[in-house]
């Protein structure tokens, strides 16, 4: 598992809709740049088997967080999903106004992102690293070699994310809803749909009339993940 398939896949594979219908449509190349980008930001940070990656259990998964939890995983690092921090040393990333959460206060750095889809900077002091500014200035391709070593943890439990979903068949069909973040089981489902090329939807407090409307434009719902809000 790698960036390989979906820098050759053309078309939206990642597609998020924010509050009061903030939108944005990702394609294969495009994610594979962001994902890259994050391997450069997160690599000024010592990013490798000693790097941790904190991300306190969002009710709604973010493409930008899931843009860091990629660059770190393919990287080699660790990432934690999870109410509590980890114990050993960490990084810390939340959307902003959750900088100074006690989550994340022993983090040794806080990246903090803007929500908004097309906003460029993150309005936080010295203390806090804007993710949205700051990772622009990363090149689009990393000299890394890419693989997925990285360890995911999610509550508690090591997910065995790279592992075949049986379910899957021979490739990624249709697009794959995920309406909050994605139970710890559902993760390697997600995980192989989005980087084989699958097409993802991430959103949060969506009824089932929304996404009916959003598959007409976007195409079959294929399943749905995370606490699904009737």
């Amino acid at each position: 598992m790698d960036l390989s398939v979906i820098t050759h896949t053309g078309g939206p594979v990642l597609i998020w809709r924010g509050d009061d219908f903030d939108r944005l449509d990702l394609t294969g190349p495009v994610v594979a740049n962001w994902v890259n980008k994050g391997v450069g930001l997160f690599g000024d940070y010592d990013l490798g088997p000693d790097f941790t990656l904190f991300a306190p259990l969002p009710q709604g998964l973010h493409w930008r967080e899931l843009v860091a939890i990629l660059s770190v995983l393919l990287a080699g690092g660790r990432v934690v999903i999870d109410s509590e921090p980890p114990e050993a040393d960490f990084m810390a990333i939340v959307p902003l106004g959750h900088e100074t959460d006690d989550s994340v206060a022993d983090a040794e750095e806080v990246f903090v992102f803007n929500p908004p889809a097309l906003a460029l900077s993150t309005p936080v002091d010295e203390d806090f690293i804007d993710v949205n500014s700051a990772i622009r200035s990363y090149p689009d391709v990393t000299n890394r070699r890419l693989r997925a070593t990285g360890i995911l943890d999610i509550d508690g439990q090591e997910i065995p994310w790279t592992q075949p979903d049986p379910s899957a068949g021979a490739g990624p069909q249709g697009l794959l809803v995920s309406n909050s973040t994605p139970l710890p089981a559902e993760w390697p489902r997600f995980l192989q749909h989005l980087l084989g090329g699958g097409e993802i939807l991430l959103t949060s407090r969506v009824d089932d009339a929304r996404i009916t409307d959003l598959a007409h434009g976007l195409g079959v719902v294929h399943g749905t993940l995370g606490t699904w809000t009737k």
